[in-house]
């Protein structure tokens, strides 16, 4: 069914919306209230426990964390904790756990997973603490070095930062609060090494508010988003802003059996549409995938059904896979009521892959990373061995792949590139086009300069092992 023609451009009409809002409570109370009875019962396995949370560890609980591959091809992430939360670096095969914990004074609950940016670094927000207790942006190093870049104070700045930060073609990081001043709206903020902090928009309760997952950068330059509440109709909705700070789109979720209340990030598919998830709305009122064309029609793409043969409340949006197919989870149903793995195609055919049960994971609000080895993983906020969440992969056969820290660049430019296997790596090039030059840096990490000649499209890396295309084309900007 399709929603609208287009998202409502620039508010015109925002003077005659309703003001209301919908209070959100915090998401680690939400996943307690949410959580279902599961059974353990075995399955046979596509999906792997890689790691399960532990007792001995203040790594517990990694709640709406899609985990984010590293230069060294480990799996980073957050975990909620059994004190303030930390931040966590686990290899594929399961090795590690706690990189840094956090004690409160700088920041406390890092719900969302952190992003890797060309520094190297990752890049984080904490929802609470902080010398203020309303959140900080962090830092930290691949060694676990941690450092506050910010602390919300509440007010122009907003407060509770619930998702990480992305890093934009320009350099600079994008990200988002829970709320703005007054506990309503929410805000949207930027920040640089050189240029520092600063809020780029705040919304109010009629355009929406509770901003839970990531933005995303679409091919055209500008960031999206969606609002968990408020709205015209208090269901949420999505929204378009330039990187300067201009408002282009809005849209709000109708409700009903319409999509309502996204948690997670949109993604741009290779057919050039957005897709996404919300927790409410649909036939049944247990969520739906949504599909936003580049023009701002919204159409509900699929319903979830619940029960033991669907999942319901899809909480962490989607992922493209090499193969084209979208990639999500649901935090309930399934065969064991503990949530699903599921697959879509652009084409809207969709398969339900996997019902966890409790030894593998429960309550998946997180979203899915196709790793460069191919293996797509996610994390659970509880099960696993003991019962503390887990870090998990789904094995569907695919074969490694490189991918870009950041996808876009200029001719003489330095691209980063992600994969394995790379050591002794004979040439990298662009849509065919060699390399200006090229250095391996380690067997998962080469940088590559873009050359004259170079054309939007896939970077291949040739390695004693083969070759590694990439899963999205290297955009080339002026």
């Amino acid at each position: 069914m399709t929603m609208t023609t287009n998202m409502s451009r620039n508010h015109k009409n925002s003077e005659n919306r309703p003001h209301r809002m919908r209070r959100v409570l915090p998401p680690i109370i939400l996943a307690v209230f949410s959580a279902a009875l599961c059974s353990s019962a075995a399955q046979a396995q596509t999906v792997s426990v890689v790691y399960s949370f532990k007792k001995s560890s203040l790594s517990q609980r990694p709640q709406f964390v899609t985990p984010a591959q590293g230069r060294d091809g480990k799996l980073n992430g957050t975990t909620s904790g059994s004190q303030n939360g930390t931040v966590f670096a686990i290899s594929a095969a399961g090795s590690g756990g706690q990189l840094f914990a956090l004690d409160g004074t700088n920041g406390s609950q890092p719900f969302g997973g952190v992003t890797l940016a060309t520094d190297g670094n990752l890049y984080g927000a904490a929802e609470f603490g902080g010398s203020n207790g309303d959140g900080v942006l962090f830092q930290i190093t691949a060694s676990g070095v941690y450092a506050v870049l910010h602390d919300f104070v509440g007010s122009g700045d907003g407060l509770f930062p619930a998702a990480p930060p992305i890093q934009a073609s320009d350099g600079n990081l994008y990200g988002t609060t829970l709320y703005g001043p007054g506990i309503i709206g929410s805000t949207v903020y930027s920040y640089s090494s050189s240029g520092g902090f600063s809020t780029l928009y705040t919304f109010d309760a009629q355009q929406g508010s509770a901003i839970l997952g990531p933005l995303m950068q679409a091919s055209n330059g500008n960031l999206y988003g969606a609002f968990q509440g408020g709205g015209t109709n208090n269901c949420g909705g999505i929204f378009e802003l330039t990187t300067s700070g201009v408002l282009l789109n809005d849209f709000s979720f109708p409700c009903g059996k319409g999509p309502g209340s996204p948690n997670g990030p949109l993604v741009q598919a290779s057919d050039g549409n957005f897709y996404g998830t919300t927790t409410a709305g649909g036939k049944k009122g247990y969520g739906t995938i949504f599909r936003m064309n580049p023009n701002g029609a919204v159409t509900v793409f699929y319903s979830f059904l619940g029960g033991s043969q669907d999942g319901k409340i899809p909480d962490g949006g989607l992922v493209q896979a090499t193969d084209g197919n979208l990639y999500g989870t649901t935090s309930e149903g399934g065969a064991h009521s503990c949530g699903t793995l599921y697959q879509i195609s652009t084409a809207g055919v969709y398969k339900l892959l996997y019902s966890f049960a409790q030894g593998t994971g429960k309550l998946e609000s997180g979203g899915l990373l196709q790793h460069t080895n191919g293996l797509l993983y996610g994390t659970a906020f509880e099960g696993g061995r003991q019962n503390l969440g887990s870090l998990y992969s789904l094995d569907l056969g695919l074969g490694p792949f490189i991918t870009f820290v950041q996808p876009t660049g200029a001719v003489g430019a330095t691209a980063q590139i992600l994969g394995q296997g790379l050591t002794g790596t004979t040439s990298v090039t662009f849509n065919g086009v060699a390399a200006a030059g090229f250095n391996v840096g380690s067997d998962t990490f080469v940088t590559a300069v873009v050359p004259i000649g170079a054309a939007t499209g896939p970077v291949v890396v040739t390695t004693p092992g083969g070759t590694l295309t990439s899963n999205v084309n290297f955009r080339i900007s002026e």
